[in-house]
């Protein structure tokens, strides 16, 4: 058996192909019985959650019926530390990296914009810096990280200015426990649904606006991104109308409500399940294009040598 951590399960299911479209009658057959919940959630979201029911209810049915080979990840150039690679599993639940956070350092968005080199140059001048290693020390001042930035890469490529608030790190707790809530109250959470769904169309009350929420994955683009698919959208000169700043407030708002449907949700399928505790089939997950981490495959491999003695 296996073992995954929530994140890496979380990254698994946004990235799984699927063969057939999630249309709306599947996802009120296999999914959640409420066409509102349909038609908040974008193509992308209706098909992670489609991922993890049908994962966590029978993974080897998932991949005889559904599945399509998932690619290898790609540096996404979001994070100092990120790299490519497959996704990695356990083979127990005493691994060490089990319990591991996930924790890396945001680029900037502006400097993503400029493409691989200055990410790149970026990356370097981070870990030149020892910026990590003071963070882990407990001596990272984020002001610091900051004026520093500042004094570089503005003045270098033109770039807006870094403020105090700005999201230097990224850390995800990466426990393994895909287990449910057992004081979970269905009766609460149907209210918390209709509450969530009330909202969502109180804001987005008409077409255009249901029509932006599609693409809250904007919210953190340059205004210029926005603008150039916005037009594309629906016409040009649409943003000068609507204005970049109703705009984001459209799209903080949608991703607001449709994170926290999604969330109760997931907890939803994880109580319906009854799970205690998830394991997997270890060639299942290869199939998936998983590899065993490297913790457990040299604890594997020390087992085996002193067996074979």
């Amino acid at each position: 058996m296996a073992h995954l951590t929530n994140y890496t399960y979380f990254k698994l299911c946004r990235k799984l192909e699927i063969k057939q479209e999630v249309d709306l009658q599947l996802f009120l057959d296999f999914v959640y019985n409420d066409p509102h919940v349909y038609y908040i959630l974008n193509k992308f979201e209706v098909n992670y959650l489609f991922n993890y029911k049908a994962l966590l209810e029978d993974e080897n049915k998932f991949y005889a019926e559904y599945y399509q080979k998932v690619p290898e990840r790609i540096d996404s150039k979001t994070y100092v530390f990120e790299s490519g690679g497959k996704l990695k599993y356990h083979l127990t639940n005493e691994c060490k990296l089990l319990a591991k956070d996930f924790i890396d350092f945001n680029i900037p968005p502006e400097i993503k914009e400029l493409g691989e080199k200055v990410v790149e140059e970026y990356r370097d001048w981070f870990k030149e810096k020892r910026f990590a290693d003071l963070y882990y020390q407990n001596k990272l001042e984020k002001s610091l990280v900051v004026f520093q930035y500042n004094m570089k890469f503005p003045p270098k490529y033109k770039v807006p200015v870094l403020n105090e608030n700005y999201e230097l790190i990224k850390k995800i707790p990466n426990s393994n426990n895909l287990n449910c809530d057992y004081s979970f109250d269905k009766d609460d959470f149907l209210k918390k649904m209709d509450i969530l769904i009330k909202q969502f169309y109180n804001i987005f009350s008409c077409k255009t606006t249901r029509i932006i929420s599609k693409f809250d994955y904007l919210r953190n683009k340059s205004d210029a991104e926005v603008k150039e698919k916005m037009n594309e959208v629906f016409s040009s000169g649409f943003v000068d109308n609507y204005g970049i700043k109703n705009l984001k407030e459209k799209f903080k708002y949608s991703r607001k409500i449709k994170l926290e449907i999604i969330s109760n949700l997931l907890e939803f399928f994880r109580w319906n399940f009854n799970l205690k505790e998830k394991d997997f089939q270890r060639l299942t997950l290869e199939n998936f294009g998983l590899e065993c981490c490297n913790s457990c495959s040299k604890e594997k491999l020390g087992t085996t040598s002193v067996h074979g003695k």
